[in-house]
């Protein structure tokens, strides 16, 4: 079979190789078939499932040729075919484009072909005959997958420290455009929040690469050596000190200094940070002259000041200072609508880290990372999919819910190869219809909850729910 010529698709800028899916409106897919029936029936499933450009080709040598020259965003190969079978495919256009979703089509669905396939860097598998809702279950994942991509791509052209704050819930998005209003400033900025939501981050984010960004945990320095690492010292200050010694206010010179769990502060430091804010000048330990300092404040705490100033524990004058901008980072489990994005974004970096081939978490081990109460928020999440990560035995498709921590109803380090034996794969169907369940307990039945955190309509939530059994 030839290519289909009249869908050819005019080249576009390419980004490792190929554009990503929908960047012009329109998703182009690749079908490598070298039946052209099968081929044909393929393409009519897939432009059923929406807005479509489909173009086929015959052999996979012709495919690898073909893509060279004209990028795709999505490739469905067969398996079986004269020379090149789909296995060596999908490694040969992985050279090409890392990043090009490549599913594997197969009579031959056995779990053994399942985990080559993905093992040789194919995004899925899909057995045959065809079923439509397969098929628009993996134009889902993809759609979401390489959105998300697409989206941190476009932040990071676009401002390349905003991507550090993750996540498109409106309390996100709200907290990045307050970010950008005040970025400008040279206002002392104060962030509150709970242990593990991303303050350093935020406050990264409000430095914007301008000069030094000097980060201070006062809670890890001794009160003893908080004024001399701060303010700096002079030779024979004390004991040990042999030479002279900048501190790290005049580090930050030009840019910002993050003082990180300022709420940890005792009170004799507060009074002489009190003092540098008003009169804008330090002197070191031992020293006799004071130096001008000039740096932008960020402070942070993961304890409300205003509650400490009540109870005697803060200075109330030290508080106004620090305050005249002020921000709350919320815990996670305000944003939970945001947990998919950081789990995939997490769980594609440490795959990359570690040398692992996951791609996904089941549909078990997603509905228990989205109900679980994230005490530790993002930073504990973000190592639950690291451990996730490193468990789970090489050659699955999905992390199972054995392989994360034992606080997530896993089994954690007790997972291994041998718990592999017996797992029947789930089929497409059960583990969208899984997930969904997960997703509307999560929004207390709320379905147009639902429908947005899972992005797609309320009608075809409503679609889908209709087709599961009462039991579920």
């Amino acid at each position: 079979m030839e290519t289909d010529d009249s869908l050819s698709v005019p080249h576009a800028e390419v980004r490792g190789g190929a554009r990503r899916a929908g960047e012009n409106g329109v998703t182009d897919i690749l079908i490598v078939e070298d039946e052209p029936d099968v081929a044909q029936a393929l393409r009519r499933m897939i432009e059923s499932c929406g807005d479509y450009r489909v173009r086929t080709i015959g052999s996979p040598e012709a495919a690898e040729e073909a893509l060279t020259r004209n990028p795709t965003d999505i490739v469905f190969t067969d398996l079986m075919m004269p020379g090149m079978d789909g296995f060596e495919l999908t490694r040969r256009l992985n050279t090409i484009d890392p990043d090009l979703p490549i599913v594997v089509i197969s009579a031959y669905s056995t779990l053994d072909n399942a985990v080559l396939a993905v093992k040789n860097g194919a995004f899925d598998f899909l057995p045959k005959p065809f079923r439509p809702d397969a098929i628009e279950l993996i134009l889902a994942k993809v759609d979401r997958d390489h959105g998300l991509r697409r989206r941190m791509r476009e932040a990071r052209e676009r401002d390349p420290d905003l991507l550090a704050i993750k996540g498109d819930s409106p309390l996100m998005q709200r907290l990045r455009d307050w970010v950008r209003r005040v970025r400008d400033t040279q206002a002392n900025i104060l962030i509150e929040g709970e242990s593990g939501t991303g303050k350093e981050l935020v406050a990264g984010a409000i430095h914007a690469g301008k000069g030094p960004f000097i980060a201070v945990n006062l809670a890890a320095i001794p009160d003893t050596l908080a004024e001399a690492e701060l303010f700096g010292y002079r030779k024979g200050a004390f004991t040990g000190a042999a030479t002279d010694k900048r501190g790290l206010m005049e580090e930050a010179g030009g840019g910002t200094l993050f003082l990180d769990e300022i709420n940890a502060a005792a009170l004799p430091m507060q009074a002489r940070l009190l003092r540098v804010l008003q009169e804008r000048k330090v002197r070191p330990v031992g020293g006799t002259a004071e130096i001008p300092v000039d740096f932008r404040l960020v402070c942070a705490s993961n304890q409300s000041l205003e509650d400490l100033v009540r109870a005697g524990q803060f200075r109330r004058d030290l508080y106004h200072r620090l305050n005249t901008l002020q921000i709350r980072i919320p815990p996670l489990r305000e944003h939970r609508q945001d947990i998919p994005a950081l789990i995939q974004y997490f769980l594609e970096r440490y795959a990359r880290a570690h040398g692992r081939r996951a791609r996904r978490f089941s549909a078990e081990a997603m509905a228990a990372f989205m109900e679980a109460e994230w005490a530790g928020n993002i930073r504990e999440l973000e190592n639950a999919v690291e451990q996730s990560v490193i468990i789970c035995p090489e050659g699955l498709t999905d992390i199972p819910l054995a392989a994360l921590p034992p606080s997530l109803g896993g089994q954690g380090w007790l997972f291994g190869d041998d718990d592999m034996v017996g797992i029947r794969p789930k089929t497409l169907a059960e583990t969208e219809m899984e997930y969904i369940m997960a997703v509307l307990r999560q929004a207390h039945g709320n379905k147009a909850e639902a429908a947005r955190i899972l992005d797609i309509g309320y009608k075809t939530l409503l679609r889908k729910l209709a087709t599961a059994t009462p039991d579920e």
